[in-house]
């Protein structure tokens, strides 16, 4: 691990030192609780103090739905504390059980993502609670660990958590996060790791602390904030590390911001607003070096995730119906009983459809078996493939009857195949594809593309070669067919 101070790095406060950061050696940690580290400093340790300040910057809001996710700047509250409240204010009177809190550290550059796994973070307005069954959970995934010296030494993630506390009345519990690299790569996987994770953890809100441009004068900085707004709220997320390596864009949390949007983005399309974008310059009135601060919001797109599976096929009682008779018949499957009767007379759902049934465990598949050309009813292929994902999947052992409790089912149901006539017709994210060369064939569902992230040529070629034994080039040559077809997909966690 490198230590480092680096321009890009630096976030404004009020009364902080550079001595300050290198006294963490000699603090103990033997405590359970994280101290707080940075009051006194980047915000009021006075509790009547800070619960003064933090009030002028909330705002009355209209009603309004629960944001997936915030960005927000974490300067020193004289500087960037209203625009961190327009995007806090969002939160008063809303219900959420845990906080995922990530950032990028300004003091080191490491490999993976480092967390914490004491008891509670402490500030002036008390303790909040660490989801440490969470982090037990992710620990375990490649790269993810914790470190103290680290997280500690980061205020980054702290001073969000006066915010919270102020917005949030209920009990709370935070999974702190704190990224030391810009490589999209390494980045995208622990995206991969953490989706699942935010998915199943109901109530749940992502907060990306990052701050904008640092030390231009006000016109440049102006322009680098606007690059890179732009680029979130066009959904460009794979543009954020490039435009900051080629001096578009600038954010000390950029790689916070990519984690972040990209393991939501696995979940759902995502729209961002910007609520306020504001600069360093509104506190100090200097232009010559000022630093950028905007607040966004992040939201599931609901007509994206329309527009991207053609429209819904089914509505909530059906899915729940197809829902119900997997897990009925893996119930009776599994205990060696006779499967009970389909009494369905819903004319959809006994229409001949492509279906596969996946089985998840702890969020790690545990068996995916489908058919893609309709050879029965729909309630019957669903009761097919769900025996078969959990017997016959040669890559799992069956699925015994005591485990069942913890799998979870989803369904993917299937539109006819259509050829098409070059790779270029494939929608990331809309299509599965079909590869056929001959008489070897493998298919991806769409799923495959927004859980993995890769491009349209890393797709191909791991359909190719992973699924259908072919070469990974195989999809380019003229002898080998590729079908498209769209999925409904949903799961007993989205119901």
């Amino acid at each position: 691990m490198q230590i480092l101070r680096s321009k890009n790095c630096r976030c404004v406060g009020n009364k902080i030192t550079g001595v300050l950061f290198f006294l963490f050696t000699a603090v103990c940690f033997s405590t359970s609780v994280r101290q707080p580290f940075f009051s006194g400093s980047f915000y009021p340790s006075d509790e009547k103090h800070l619960r003064s300040q933090l009030a002028t910057f909330f705002e009355k809001t209209k009603p309004h739905e629960l944001p997936d996710g915030l960005i927000v700047p974490h300067a020193g509250y004289i500087y960037s504390g209203r625009t961190a409240g327009a995007a806090y204010s969002l939160l008063r009177n809303k219900k959420i059980s845990t906080v995922f809190l990530i950032g990028r550290s300004h003091r080191a550059n490491f490999v993976g993502v480092i967390t914490d796994d004491r008891d509670a973070w402490k500030t002036p307005l008390g303790s909040v609670d660490v989801d440490k069954k969470i982090v037990s959970d992710i620990v375990v995934r490649p790269g993810f660990r914790v470190d103290y010296r680290v997280i500690d030494a980061e205020h980054g993630l702290e001073v969000q958590i006066p915010f919270l506390q102020y917005a949030i009345k209920e009990k709370f519990k935070i999974v702190p996060l704190l990224v030391g690299c810009e490589d999209e790569q390494e980045l995208e996987t622990y995206a991969n790791y953490l989706s699942p994770v935010i998915k199943k953890t109901k109530n749940s809100l992502v907060v990306i602390s990052t701050d904008l441009s640092h030390y231009y004068p006000l016109d440049i900085a102006q322009q680098k904030d606007k690059k890179f707004i732009s680029i979130i709220e066009k959904g460009q997320f794979f543009s954020i590390i490039e435009s900051m390596k080629k001096g578009e864009a600038e954010a000390c949390g950029g790689s916070a911001v990519f984690l972040g949007l990209r393991a939501l983005s696995k979940i759902s399309p995502l729209k961002v607003e910007l609520l306020r974008y504001s600069t360093s310059y509104e506190a100090t009135k200097d232009k010559s070096q000022v630093v950028g601060y905007a607040a966004m919001a992040i939201y599931k797109d609901t007509k994206k995730q329309q527009d991207k599976k053609g429209g819904a096929m089914f509505d909530r009682k059906q899915r729940e119906t197809l829902l119900k008779i997997a897990r009925q018949t893996l119930e009776y499957f599994l205990a060696g009983k006779k499967l009970p009767d389909l009494k369905i007379t819903d004319p959809v759902l006994l229409e001949k459809r492509g279906v596969f049934v996946t089985l998840r465990k702890n969020d790690q598949l545990r068996g995916c078996i489908g058919m893609i050309i309709p050879q029965e009813s729909l309630v019957e292929g669903v009761r097919s493939m769900a025996i078969e994902s959990a017997t016959g999947d040669p890559r799992f052992p069956p699925v015994s009857l005591k485990e069942l409790k913890e799998i979870e089912i989803e369904i993917s149901v299937l539109t006819v195949p259509a050829k098409v006539s070059s790779p270029e017709d494939i929608v990331l994210g809309r299509d599965g594809v079909i590869v056929r060369k001959g008489n070897r064939q493998g298919v991806f569902l769409p799923q495959v593309a927004d859980e993995t992230g890769w491009t349209k040529e890393q797709f191909l070629s791991a359909l190719c070669s992973h699924k259908a034994g072919l070469e990974p080039d195989a999809w380019k040559k003229p002898d080998t067919e590729l079908f498209t077809f769209q999925a409904e997909v949903f799961s007993e966690h989205d119901l």
